[in-house]
């Protein structure tokens, strides 16, 4: 189980580092919960969780891991990592640490994941412009 869970986190890194969502589609249960972040409308199924990988990948976005560290217990597992936010239309972006729990079922699907993070997880990277966000128009993305 270990292996699996381990291979789920992996792929869903890659996924965020090759912009890949049909990975990232396919690393979900299709009745999965999803919350990110803690405190937001959990999106509910995949169709759900895939809209939510188009509100943070609209044009010009590309999101990319940094610094990732993961732990894994039983079916859970948790990653930790710094979450590259990039525009390359207007240069515009910001780092987002975030702590992920994850639980992964016996076929290896992801059923349940939770993000950690909010405002004072958030920097400016030096050399791009701000991303102004507010964490409550975030939470609501529909």
């Amino acid at each position: 189980m270990k292996e699996m869970v381990q291979s789920a986190l992996d792929n869903y890194v890659l996924a965020y580092t090759n912009n890949d969502k049909e990975l990232f589609k396919s690393l979900w249960d299709n009745e999965a919960i999803f919350e990110d972040p803690v405190g937001a409308d959990p999106c509910n199924g995949i169709e759900e969780i895939c809209a939510f990988w188009d509100f943070g990948h609209s044009e010009g976005m590309q999101i990319t891991p940094a610094n990732v560290e993961t732990i894994i217990c039983a079916n859970e597992g948790i990653l930790k990592a710094v979450m590259q936010v990039r525009n390359i239309n207007d240069n515009t972006g910001m780092d987002i640490s975030i702590v992920d729990h994850f639980v992964v079922n016996d076929e290896g699907k992801i059923t349940s994941g939770r993000a950690f993070w909010d405002e004072s997880s958030i920097t400016q990277p030096d050399e791009l412009n701000s991303i102004d966000i507010n964490i409550d128009d975030f939470k609501d993305r529909s």
